[in-house]
Order: C-alpha cells, then sequence, then structure tokens
C-alpha cells in the first residue's frame, strides 16, 4: 500500500510537471499574494494560468475578493487554516505530505484499495484525501501542528496581521456535540455529547451538516465577542460517535474513526466533504438542496452535472423567498450562505434597484453575522431607496 501511494506523488508530480516556466510564475505569484492576504492580486495571478479556469480553489479566492475589506477575522482564520492544508513546500509542505500519507494508509486505504482493484488512478485518490477528508483536515491543522507552522514560515503583509487569531485555534480539543435551536443574534446552541450545559455559538449552518442533530468539531474562539464557533463546518455521524469522541479519556478521536473503517465496516467516504468552505457552513450542494423544490431536485442535480451553475440560482431562490417572508427564522444560516453567493446576490440586488417592493430584509440583519450582515444590511438600504 505505502508503495502504491508513493507512486501516486511521483505521478502527481509529473502532471504538475507539464506546467510551462511562465505558468509556474504565475502560480507563484498568486501563491505569494495569499500568503502576503492579497487575495485581490492572488485571484488575478490565479486566472492567468488555463488549467485553473475551474476549480474549488478558484471559487474560494473569488468569494473571499468579492467581500473586499469586509473581511471578519474568523474568517482571516479559517482562511490561514486553508492555505496551511493545501501548502506544498517548506517544512510545512513535508509535514502535509506526511500527514496526508498517514491519513491515506490508515484512515482512507479502503479507497485505496477499490482504486487498484479496479486499475484506477491512485492520483486521484490521493487528490481526493487532500481536498475532501475532513478528518485529514483537522489532524493536519491541529495535531500535526500545520496551522502554527504555516504561519510561522510563510505568513506576510496582511497575514500576518490577522494571524493571531488563528493561533488561538491551533490544538483546541475536538469533541462530540449535539446541536440544539438556532436564534437571534445568529446563536446556535450546542453541547458536548454526555453533558448538560447548552452554550450559544455563531450560526454559521452547522445544522446542515447535521441531519441527525449530532457533529464532531472543534469550538474555538470567533472574536465575536467571547462568541465560541466550529474552527470549520463540523463533520455529521450518529449520536453514538459523537458520545464516543466526547468521552474517550485519551481523546484520540483518530482511533475512533480508524476502528470504525476496519471492524465496524464504515466506509471512510463517511469522512469525506465535498466543499472546503470559509465564509459559511453550509456546503454548496445543502444550499442547492434548501433551495429547491422536491419536485424540480431530480433535475436540478442533473443539469448541475452537465456543469450549470445550479447553486447561484438556488441561492437567488432563497433569497426571492426571505425577500417575501417565505424562510423560516431558524434556517437564518441559509439566508446569510444565499447572501454571500456572488452571483445571487448581485442579480437580486439590480432587481432591487428597478422594483418599488418595501424593505422587507430589517429582520435578517440582526439574525446573521458579518460579513453577511453587512449584505442583508445593503440589500435594506436599497430597499427603502426603492419604496
Amino acid at each position: 500500500m505505502t508503495r502504491h501511494i508513493s507512486d501516486g506523488f511521483r505521478r502527481r508530480r509529473r502532471v504538475a510537471d507539464d506546467m510551462t516556466p511562465e505558468l509556474y510564475a504565475c502560480v507563484e505569484r498568486s501563491q505569494l499574494a495569499e500568503r502576503a492576504g492579497d487575495v485581490t492580486a492572488a485571484l488575478e495571478w490565479h486566472r492567468c494560468v488555463p488549467m485553473f479556469r475551474k476549480g474549488r480553489h478558484r471559487e474560494v479566492l473569488g468569494r473571499l475578493a468579492d467581500l473586499g475589506d469586509d473581511v471578519p477575522g474568523w474568517v482571516w482564520a479559517r482562511w490561514i487554516v486553508y492555505q496551511s492544508l493545501r501548502c506544498e513546500d517548506g517544512d510545512t509542505g513535508r509535514l502535509v505530505q506526511d500527514r496526508l500519507r498517514q491519513a491515506t494508509e490508515e484512515l482512507h486505504a479502503d479507497l485505496m484499495e477499490d482504486c487498484f482493484r479496479h486499475q484506477g488512478d491512485p492520483i486521484q485518490v490521493i487528490a481526493r484525501v487532500l481536498g475532501e477528508s475532513w478528518a485529514f483536515h483537522q489532524r493536519v491543522a491541529h495535531e500535526g501542528g500545520g496551522l502554527v507552522a504555516f504561519v510561522d514560515e510563510f505568513a506576510t503583509g496582511r497575514l500576518v496581521e490577522h494571524a493571531a487569531l488563528a493561533r488561538r485555534w491551533a490544538g483546541a480539543r475536538l469533541s462530540g456535540y449535539e446541536l440544539g435551536e438556532s436564534g437571534p443574534g445568529a446563536t446556535l446552541s450546542v453541547r458536548e455529547a454526555g453533558g448538560d450545559e447548552w452554550v450559544d455559538v455563531l450560526d454559521l449552518g452547522a445544522r446542515a451538516c447535521a441531519p441527525g442533530g449530532w457533529v464532531l468539531g472543534r469550538l474555538v474562539p470567533s472574536g465575536v465577542g467571547d462568541r465560541l464557533m466550529f474552527d470549520m463546518p463540523p463533520l455529521g455521524v450518529p449520536a453514538a460517535i459523537a458520545s464516543e469522541v466526547a468521552n474517550r479519556p485519551d481523546g484520540d478521536w483518530w482511533r475512533v474513526l480508524t476502528t470504525l473503517r476496519e471492524r465496524a465496516g464504515v466506509r471512510s467516504e463517511s469522512f469525506l466533504l465535498e466543499d472546503f468552505e470559509l465564509l459559511t457552513d453550509v456546503r454548496d450542494l445543502d444550499l442547492l438542496r434548501f433551495g429547491t423544490a422536491p419536485r424540480d431536485l431530480g433535475r436540478v442535480m442533473q443539469q448541475l452535472r452537465e456543469g450549470r451553475d445550479e447553486v447561484s440560482r438556488a441561492a437567488y431562490r432563497i433569497l426571492e423567498r426571505a425577500r417575501t417572508g417565505d424562510v423560516e427564522a431558524a434556517d437564518q444560516a441559509y439566508v446569510g450562505a444565499a447572501v454571500l453567493n456572488v452571483a445571487a446576490f448581485g442579480d437580486l440586488r439590480r432587481q432591487m434597484v428597478r422594483s418599488d417592493e418595501p424593505d422587507c430584509w430589517a429582520q435578517w440583519v440582526g439574525r446573521l453575522v458579518e460579513p453577511a450582515r453587512g449584505r442583508v444590511e445593503a440589500l435594506a438600504r436599497l430597499g427603502r431607496r426603492a419604496a
């Protein structure tokens, strides 16, 4: 297995070698801008590489750049964590690669076994673990020390200015939590599995991650008063798993997950999350499901697979429903995620300038946190102006 994984890494490097020196220079300049906190410049250089025309990283850069200077501290901290996970050079890069091998061997071995059984491409497995493994992301950033290592080795400019909060996240305990109700002030009630005390944390949409109401995650300072938040969208799990992780004396959540795969036959795909979100805990697919009528979901999903931007269309529908009072207050995080969708927000804003409808956004201002709150405030101002 280790030999196959090493072969996959070598092949991954050979694919990268197809890039020209000029394109490599664009990638390096984009990376330097990212590490200096200049998202706009990073996006411009990223766009110079033709093979990067589509991809999750470009979407992440685009959403951050669209915020301009309206980037709260917790988004900066998530941006730093995200960069640490993508780092491929220096001591941090070696740390990430070592943890990636470990995660592929120990937790995601079933994916590699399936790959060779079906004569697949090990590069795709490694890339999937690197980009989508929630467990790998958690381990390399915290227990692996990747977060602090990246800040110490590579952060410059504005990124250094915003690194203090991210440093406070490093090593925070991972546990199992029960999710309660969403409330005013962008709050979500959470309690540790087996505990009695409910705590109000920032409601960024964690309930969308957990149909059963239970998650694994780390609660960290948000920089918004004394409120805590999940460092990244948490992982939905059964109640029994949340309880086992929360009550494990040694805190070894990794062993809980590997044991599930090895002894209980749980597929490690359960520990993958397709979208890495910075501005919300609501993934694109969950936003699409919430914003699409059940009778239309099959058709919309097929159109998404064919390359149509159905997520932005769903986000626009959610905003239209919020404007007409057809979204429950408890679903505030979906409204927050929708208003942060660049295309949906732009389309609705242009429509409101032409409309004479009254302001319907005031109720959402007090239920969202920045940067989503600033977006609905802008819509409220437009509504008053058009009325």
